[in-house]
């Protein structure tokens, strides 16, 4: 289990080599070579997944970037996730289990 306190970034990520981010508001995947369109809560989640941010960790961001209350965030992460996994192919890519901890 990794030290709470450690930069996330020192995990790679098959998302940031994937990935490429067109300000905060589009992505491309490189392999299926399709562009979505994200609002900013969104990019800012998948962005930190792609450097290597484990999903544990997205709510305590959310609540530090947009100021937001515990539950709020813990929702919106739940949310964020849930279409995470529903899209093809990116949701190949994201593991669940991995916001297990």
């Amino acid at each position: 289990m990794s030290n709470p306190s450690s930069p996330s970034s020192n995990r790679p990520s098959s998302l940031d080599q994937r990935l490429q981010f067109y300000s905060d508001e589009f992505v491309f995947d490189r392999v299926s070579g399709m562009f979505y369109r994200l609002n900013p809560s969104a990019s800012f989640m998948l962005q930190s997944l792609a450097a290597g941010a484990l999903p544990s960790e997205l709510p305590g961001r959310l609540q530090a970037r947009y100021e937001l209350d515990s539950a709020t965030a813990s929702r919106d992460v739940q949310l964020f996730l849930n279409s995470l996994t529903a899209l093809e192919p990116l949701g190949r890519l994201f593991d669940p289990a991995r916001s297990a901890s």
